[in-house]
C-alpha cells in the first residue's frame, strides 16, 4: 500500500509504495482509510522523535476514521458489540506503532479503544474527533475526578464554574461541552474572533486569550464574582503559569471537590495536555491545588492496562452523548 513515511526524525516526508498492509490480530481491526486529521502530534514526533516510536522509518497519523475491512478475533467495541465489515470508525490510534499509524491507505485499530461513529456524523468530520474526545474525557473524568454523566438524566445545573484554557481547539471543544452537561458554568479563553464559536457549544463566558496573564486573571474574577471555581483545564499546554497565579489569587472553595479532601485545605483540581514540563506547584496551605496531566498516548498498547480502561468506559457514553446530539464534533476543512 502507499503510506506518507519519515525516515528519521526532522527527516521530510516521502511517499512510499511498497508498504505492506497490516494484518488485525485478535482484538483488532483493519481500517480502510477515509479522512485522516493533522495533528500536532504527528508534527512534533515526527520532528523530535518520541520514546512512543520503537523504530524508523514512521509513517505519522494518530486521528483519523475509515470503514472496516478485516475483523480479527474478540473484536468487540466498547459498545460490546463485534465489530463487522462495513462499520465506519474513528479515534486515536497506537502513537507511532506500526501498522497502527493512520497516514496510509490501510491502518489498525484496537477494537476497545475505537469509537463507532453514529450515523448522525460523517467520516470527514470524525476524523477529527478521537485525541480531542478522549484527550477532554480524561481530563475531567480521570485527572480531575468528575463523575461521568448519565446521559439519559444530565446533572442538575450547579453554582460553580470550571475554566477551560483553549477553549476553540479540537480538545478544548470537548472540554467544553463535556463540562457543561456536567452542569458547571464554564469560563474559556480563546481567540476572540471564535467568541461566538465557543459559546455556541456551551460556554457561558469568553476571555481572550491574547491577554496578559494579570487580565485574564481580573478577568475570570470579575466573572465568578462570588461563586466558586475549582477545576481548571489546560488544553494548549501552555498554562501552568496562569493557573497557578490564578488559583493563588482566588479564596478557598466553600466545599472539598474530592470526597477525601480536608474542608480546611480543599484542593482546586488542574488538568493539562502538558505531560512534558514539570507540573505547577501549589502552597499546601494556603492556596492548595492538585495538577495532573493527561496521559494518552499509550493509547491502545498492552501495558496501558489503566489507560485503556478507562477509555473502554467512557466511549459508550460518548456515543450515547454524541449520537443524540448533546455533543457536537468540531469545525474542519478539507
Amino acid at each position: 500500500m502507499k503510506a506518507i513515511t519519515v525516515s528519521a526524525p526532522g527527516a521530510p516526508p516521502q511517499v512510499s509504495y511498497s508498504i505492506p498492509i497490516p494484518s488485525p490480530g485478535p482484538g483488532q481491526i483493519l481500517v480502510k482509510t477515509r479522512y485522516v486529521a493533522v495533528n500536532p502530534v504527528d508534527a512534533m514526533i515526527s520532528q523530535f522523535g518520541s520514546p512512543f516510536i520503537p523504530s524508523w522509518p514512521l509513517t505519522p497519523g494518530c486521528d483519523a476514521s475509515g470503514i472496516v475491512v478485516r475483523v480479527g478475533q474478540n473484536a468487540v467495541s466498547a459498545l460490546g458489540k463485534e465489530f463487522n465489515e462495513g462499520d465506519e470508525v474513528c479515534g486515536c490510534t497506537r502513537v507511532g506503532w506500526s501498522g497502527f499509524t493512520a497516514w496510509g491507505e490501510y491502518f489498525l485499530f484496537d477494537a476497545h479503544v475505537c469509537i463507532p461513529i453514529p450515523p448522525s456524523i460523517s467520516l470527514a468530520a470524525a476524523s477529527g474527533m478521537g485525541v480531542g474526545i478522549l484527550s477532554a474525557s480524561l481530563g475531567i473524568f480521570s485527572c480531575l475526578s468528575i463523575p461521568l454523566p448519565d446521559p439519559a438524566r444530565l446533572a442538575k445545573k450547579r453554582g460553580d464554574w470550571a475554566l477551560v484554557c483553549g477553549g476553540a481547539g479540537n480538545v478544548g471543544l470537548f472540554a467544553v461541552q463535556l463540562l457543561k452537561l456536567c452542569g458547571f458554568k464554564v469560563v474559556a479563553t480563546c481567540s476572540e474572533r471564535n467568541f461566538g464559536l465557543v459559546e455556541s457549544l456551551g460556554a457561558d463566558a469568553t476571555i481572550s486569550s491574547a491577554l496578559p496573564h494579570p487580565s485574564v486573571v481580573s478577568s475570570i474574577q470579575r466573572i465568578i464574582a462570588t461563586d466558586s471555581l475549582i477545576y481548571a483545564f489546560d488544553a494548549t499546554s501552555m498554562n501552568n503559569t496562569l493557573i497557578s497565579s490564578l488559583f493563588s489569587s482566588l479564596p478557598p472553595p466553600p466545599h472539598p471537590p474530592l470526597p477525601s479532601s480536608p474542608s480546611s485545605a480543599s484542593p482546586r483540581l488542574y488538568t493539562t495536555t502538558n505531560s512534558w514540563d514539570p507540573l505547577p506547584q501549589s502552597s499546601k496551605t494556603t492556596h492548595p491545588f492538585i495538577a495532573t496531566p493527561i496521559q494518552l498516548g499509550p493509547i491502545g498498547r498492552p501495558e496501558a492496562v489503566a489507560l485503556n480502561g478507562n477509555l473502554r468506559r467512557y466511549i459508550p457514553v460518548l456515543y450515547q452523548l454524541l449520537e443524540s446530539g448533546k455533543l457536537v464534533a468540531g469545525q474542519y476543512s478539507i
